[in-house]
């Protein structure tokens, strides 16, 4: 199992990709599991399963399914729009 607290913070944008493909083969060809926690969409778009936490609870779920990386990404963008605040927040 690896812990990856925002794996790719810190890194530029070449050795953060890297860095995300190694996890994927670490993943696929290793049966590592990795659990990882970051704010970014792209690095997220890398995993199978995303689970979104709200104040402390979990807010939703997605599955990547047969999805593509791209698709992923954008059903991860639609969420983090819906975690940015309740419509009364606005008003």
């Amino acid at each position: 199992m690896v812990l990856a607290d925002e794996p790719t913070g810190a890194l530029d944008s070449k050795s953060a990709r890297q860095l995300l493909e190694n996890f994927e083969f670490l993943n696929q060809k290793m049966s590592a599991t990795i659990l990882m926690v970051t704010h970014d969409a792209f690095t997220a778009s890398y995993a199978n399963r995303i689970l979104f936490i709200k104040d402390g609870k979990i807010f939703n779920e997605i599955i990547k399914g047969n999805d593509t990386r791209k698709q992923f990404f954008e059903k991860i963008i639609e969420v983090q729009t819906l975690l940015g605040g309740d419509l009364n927040d606005v008003i």
